[in-house]
């Protein structure tokens, strides 16, 4: 069964909605030149009950990451870039694609394939085919509605993560794409 994981969440409206889908995560982007970015503090009043909860991060040290998940309550951190020692929660490590697969040697829990910074921009899912699956994998960018289906089918990703695909803008999530995504994965 492919997890979802739900991305740039900034509202409670949104958090309430995908966890009521069925959201496995939720994506709360700490990277300061994202427009979806959310402080420590505004994150964790937006009320969770049984979602993993995920911190965005890229290029943070540690300290500030540990500091930031014990405000927001994250349960886990994505870390785009090179992993600081000791974050002190499981770590899912983003790698971005192009062209072909980057190589993936990590101490994370998990790997992330994304495009890169919530562009609504897919790669070739085909390139996964060279992934060993030596860790669980999700599958960002570019995924939505429309070709959530597909993702899945090519890539048989862990989970996949999708967050410009399902807003209105950025940071505000829109209903039906966002129902519309959950109705097209099949659980």
């Amino acid at each position: 069964m492919t997890k979802i994981k739900i991305c740039g969440i900034t509202r409670q409206e949104d958090a309430t909605l995908a966890e009521e889908l069925g959201a496995d995560f939720l994506g709360f982007i700490f990277v300061k030149d994202s427009p979806r970015c959310i402080d420590a503090e505004h994150a964790s009043h937006i009320a969770t009950s049984r979602v993993k909860r995920v911190g965005v991060f890229r290029h943070e040290p540690a300290d500030v990451i540990r500091v930031i998940a014990e405000i927001a309550m994250l349960d886990l951190v994505q870390i785009h870039g090179e992993i600081p020692h000791d974050v002190g929660l499981p770590v899912i490590h983003a790698f971005q694609v192009r062209d072909a697969l980057p190589e993936t040697a990590t101490t994370a829990e998990y790997v992330l394939f994304d495009t890169g910074g919530g562009t609504g921009r897919t790669f070739d899912w085909k390139l996964l085919d060279a992934y060993p699956r030596t860790k669980p994998f999700f599958l960002a960018g570019g995924i939505n509605p429309d070709n959530v289906s597909e993702a899945i089918a090519a890539a048989h990703p862990f989970a996949i993560d999708a967050n410009s695909g399902v807003e209105e803008s950025p940071g505000i999530k829109d209903y039906v794409r966002l129902k519309t995504l959950f109705e097209r994965i099949q659980r």
